[in-house]
This record gives structure tokens, C-alpha cells and sequence, in this order.
């Protein structure tokens, strides 16, 4: 029987040692989960400072609103491509890949999606693509030969009068959801693969604009 009460300590004692690696465990695996959670919300909060700074979130396009902006675009551009608020950059890249001979700059200030384009761009390279950190509305647009955009309304109504001042007659200016102020614009496309927002076309120098 004292062996019996000696084998049942040292099993007792081994569980409990036991436990006590299960439960070192447990802290290491709840401390990597807060630091995934706290590099989570320094992402959240980065994005949400740039939103409320800029006014734009940074909302990618679907692939059927891409192929639309892409009809919409002419067969051949003469210029340079911006995206303007290119995001995390799949619009501009699906620009790229249709445009090899043109180069394709998207321009977007907030640093999380602008380092996600820039990092899908370093592992599948494409020579006419630049994403560039910047404010928009700071960039010279007098070499565009199109514009393509998906910004909010208080933006377009800042951007309006830059692209009155600085682009050629015959750019073309696709904008997504919502429309340039004061602009009429040549073709207004609603279609089911893009869904209910409408897609919107003008051309410098057209009448209307």
C-alpha cells in the first residue's frame, strides 16, 4: 500500500507539473494572439487616421468594376495613366497589364495599402508600374493622357478644378461612383457586373467640358 500511496504522489505530482507546461503554453500561444492583435489594431488605427486625414477609405474595386473602368478607357492613351487614390493597387495593376506601352502611376497617401501594392509589386514585377506616396492633390497631372479614380465627393470637389487646370484636351477621365462637379460627362455606365454605382466617362475639351 506505501508503494501504491508513493506511485500515486509522484503520479500526482507529474500531472501537476504537467498542467503547469500546458498552462505555460497557453501564455505563450494568448501572447503571440496580443501581438497579432495589437499589430492588428496599430494597422486599424493607421488606416483610420489616413481616412479621416484624406477623406478617401481605402476601398479596393471588384474585378467586374475594373473590367468596366477598363471598357471605358480608349484603346490607345497618350500619356501617362494615373490612379488617383490607387489604394491597395489592383486597379492600377489591371491598368498596367493592359497598357504595357504606357506608364501606369498610382498615387495613394495612406502608408498600409500603399506598402501592400508596393509588396505585391516587388514579388510580380511590371516595368510600367509606379506606386507613388503622395498626396493627389499635389501631383502634377499636365503628362496624363487618363485619369481613373474612385474617391469620395468632398475630394472630387477639391480635384475638379486641378484637372481644369492641368489637363490636355483629350484626356480621358474615368471616375468611379461618383461624378467630377460640374463636369457632363460622355458615357455614364451602370452595368450588373459593377454593380449599382454608376461609372462615369468624360473627355477634356468635349462639349460640356
Amino acid at each position: 500500500m506505501a508503494v501504491s500511496a508513493s506511485m500515486k504522489s509522484a503520479l500526482d505530482g507529474a500531472i501537476g507539473h504537467g498542467s503547469g507546461i500546458v498552462t505555460g503554453m497557453d501564455e505563450t500561444v494568448t501572447g503571440a494572439e496580443a501581438i497579432v492583435l495589437i499589430a492588428m489594431l496599430v494597422l486599424g488605427i493607421t488606416i483610420l487616421a489616413y481616412t479621416i486625414r484624406t477623406g478617401v477609405p481605402p476601398m479596393p474595386t471588384s474585378p467586374g468594376t475594373r473590367a468596366v473602368m477598363l471598357r471605358l478607357l480608349p484603346q490607345q492613351i497618350d500619356g501617362v495613366i494615373y490612379d488617383l487614390g490607387s489604394g491597395w493597387g489592383g486597379l492600377a495593376l489591371a491598368i498596367a497589364k493592359r497598357y504595357q506601352h504606357n506608364q501606369v502611376v498610382g498615387i495613394e497617401l495612406s502608408p498600409i495599402p500603399w506598402l501592400f501594392a508596393r509588396a505585391r509589386l516587388a514579388m510580380w514585377p511590371r516595368p510600367n508600374l509606379t506606386y507613388r506616396r503622395a498626396d493627389l492633390l499635389g501631383e502634377r497631372l499636365y503628362n496624363a493622357g487618363a485619369i481613373v479614380c474612385y474617391l469620395m465627393p468632398r475630394v472630387m470637389q477639391k480635384l475638379a478644378p486641378k484637372l481644369d487646370d492641368e489637363l490636355r484636351p483629350g484626356t480621358v477621365v474615368v471616375a468611379y461612383s461618383f461624378a467630377v462637379n460640374h463636369w457632363r460627362p460622355d458615357t455614364v455606365a451602370v452595368e450588373a457586373e459593377s454593380g449599382p454605382a454608376p461609372i462615369y466617362r468624360y473627355t477634356v475639351g468635349s462639349p460640356g467640358r
